[in-house]
């Protein structure tokens, strides 16, 4: 049982380094998706294969709605996102120390020229408010040419401009706020509920040890299998369902090793007992 307990215990103190900075990022992350979605959705161009800029957007200091717009964007496949290791020093030199003032076409034309881009996308957040039952995003964007096509449109000549509201319901349906219910239950607090359904799920074989014993092999190999998925879904369920980075995924792989050692082990020590009464 010793590995077990090292093993349980490493899940302890592992966890914990999960614990989210801002719980309500899920819901931001959540509006910002279905912004980009819809753009991306009434984007329809003849031509594909343009170079795009994303300048960051206006009103959103956690980059979340800009890193939305470059997935979606990248995903669709209409352009080839520019981003090179020198964009960020690029930006602080265009803008200067006035990082909140709106950013101009021209502007916007200077970063896409720097960057060897053919387009540039730039916008503003004007509204993320996240609330407990209803939350709501405002966001606009524009993407314009960097340099005159020759086909008549000119340098800063919009190529797409939209404006889009989103909002999300509240609700144990609603996957983001259920992230943010998770995030805002202590972390202990999911430890101690994970490890008690580890520790007693098998225990409850002993209700139909008769039956088992004279069941085919595979039928317990089946309950470990079973007993070890449950242990991961709970697991999941209590991450918010989100295995993002390295760390998370090993947690998740050093949870379904425990799960099964441990259930092997219980099951093998329930097979060896000898209820009162019985030879």
């Amino acid at each position: 049982m010793r590995p077990v307990r090292r093993a349980l215990f490493a899940v302890l103190l592992a966890l914990p380094c999960f614990a989210a900075t801002d719980t309500l990022q899920p819901v931001k992350e959540g509006l910002a998706r279905d912004a980009a979605r819809a753009a991306v959705e009434d984007m329809r161009f003849r031509i594909r294969g343009r170079t795009l800029a994303v300048a960051p957007f206006r009103n959103d200091p956690e980059g979340i709605v800009t890193a939305a717009f470059k997935e979606a964007i990248s995903g669709k496949g209409d352009f080839e996102i520019k981003e090179p290791s020198t964009w960020r020093e690029v930006w602080d030199k265009i803008v200067g120390n006035d990082k909140d003032a709106p950013l101009t076409w021209k502007q916007a034309v200077e970063l896409g020229e720097k960057l060897e881009a053919e387009c540039v996308l730039f916008g503003r957040v004007e509204t993320m408010l996240v609330e407990e039952n209803r939350s709501f995003a405002d966001v606009k964007f524009r993407i314009v040419y960097v340099k005159d096509t020759g086909a008549g449109q000119k340098a800063g000549d919009g190529l797409f401009i939209g404006r889009y509201h989103t909002k999300l319901e509240g609700g144990i349906t609603s996957l983001p706020y259920f992230r943010v219910w998770m995030g805002e239950t202590s972390t202990w607090m999911r430890i101690f509920i994970w490890c008690v359904v580890l520790l007693i799920l098998p225990f409850l074989t002993l209700l139909a040890r008769d039956s088992l014993s004279q069941a085919a092999p595979i039928v317990p190999i089946g309950l470990v299998l079973l007993m070890t998925g449950v242990d991961l879904f709970l697991a999941l369920l209590l991450m918010g369902f989100q295995a993002s980075g390295i760390l998370s995924w090993g947690l998740l792989v050093l949870a379904l090793a425990v799960s099964i050692f441990y259930n092997l082990t219980i099951l093998a020590k329930v097979a060896q007992l000898q209820l009162p009464g019985r030879d």
